[in-house]
């Protein structure tokens, strides 16, 4: 094969993978199909009726509509408020203990928690310990909790 070949089959392989590609991403994606409609529905908890029985029992309910918030009940709702022990030990990461708060239900995420730390630069000034925290605290309360003044 000599130099002229060889950049022939290169360019023609180059081309009909560009074609390929193009049309790849030029289709509509497919339907799902319906086993793959009811697993999605079945791992979710959800169940699937016709439009016409859905309509029947909309209109059964007396005077519902959907846009309105929910009634409030004459008795105030409970929150429940999680308290950890947060051990952050010398040379700990941030990562660390955050994903430890996420894991214990403490933060809703991880990341977001360290995201906050090092935009308010806290991650330096750390200090090991042990502290107890709530579910109740938001970022900055846990913040000012393991860092320096």
């Amino acid at each position: 094969m000599n130099k002229r070949s060889i950049r022939s089959f290169a360019f023609g392989l180059l081309l009909s993978t560009s074609l390929i590609g193009a049309s790849y991403y030029a289709s509509p994606p497919a339907a799902p199909t319906e086993a793959e409609v009811k697993a999605f529905l079945k791992q979710h908890g959800l169940v699937a009726v016709a439009k016409e029985e859905y309509d029947k029992l909309r209109s059964a309910q007396p005077n519902v509509d959907p846009k309105a918030p929910a009634k409030q009940t004459s008795e105030p709702s409970v929150q429940t408020v999680y308290v950890y022990r947060l051990v952050i030990k010398k040379g700990d990461t941030p990562e660390t203990f955050a994903r430890e708060l996420e894991e214990a239900g403490i933060i809703p995420s991880a990341r977001a928690f360290n995201d906050y730390l090092e935009q308010h630069g806290l991650t330096r000034s750390i200090r090991p310990g042990a502290y107890n925290v709530r579910s109740d605290m938001d970022y900055a309360a846990i913040g000012r909790l393991i860092a320096k003044p």
